[in-house]
């Protein structure tokens, strides 16, 4: 099996600390950053200030796909919040490009929380596409896809 397969998420090289990194990928750690205290904190409001929530939304977390803002919301996200307890979430960005009204990030994430009495947690990639919507930027399209356990 070819190492990158088998490469652990924590070797990826990110773009570095938030003080290093300069325009767009500033702009776009800074929205990661927002999203992830967000969702930590389990308050709907303020994931909803990170995304573009209307039907031009998507979302595709491993392979299942929320087409909308509604749909992402009502069969993920709020199910989500609603059952995951003392939640951690960090994305940083690996990649980022664009300009001052639409632009692209990839990203390694890992995330844990309390389900069921247990904590469980993943890591893995994902991509997002950002628009800057009255001067802030929101999440428009947003890919994600954790790390399967290796199999022996």
């Amino acid at each position: 099996m070819p190492a990158w397969v088998t490469r652990p998420i924590s070797d990826m090289p990110v773009l570095g600390p938030a003080e290093s990194l300069s325009g767009i990928q500033k702009e776009l750690q800074a929205l990661l950053d927002r999203y992830a205290s967000a969702v930590e904190s389990a308050q709907l409001a303020e994931v909803e200030a990170c995304m573009r929530t209307d039907e031009a939304f998507l979302s595709v977390e491993s392979s299942f796909p929320n087409y909308g803002w509604a749909d992402y919301n009502n069969n993920h996200l709020s199910l989500e919040l609603g059952m995951l307890k003392d939640m951690e979430y960090k994305a940083q960005l690996v990649h980022a490009f664009g300009n001052d009204g639409l632009s692209y990030g990839v990203f390694v994430f890992r995330a844990s929380a309390v389900r069921d009495g247990q904590r469980r947690a993943k890591e893995g990639m994902g991509t997002l596409v950002a628009e800057k919507i009255e001067g802030d930027w929101r999440i428009r399209h947003w890919t994600t896809c954790a790390r399967r356990p290796p199999t022996s």
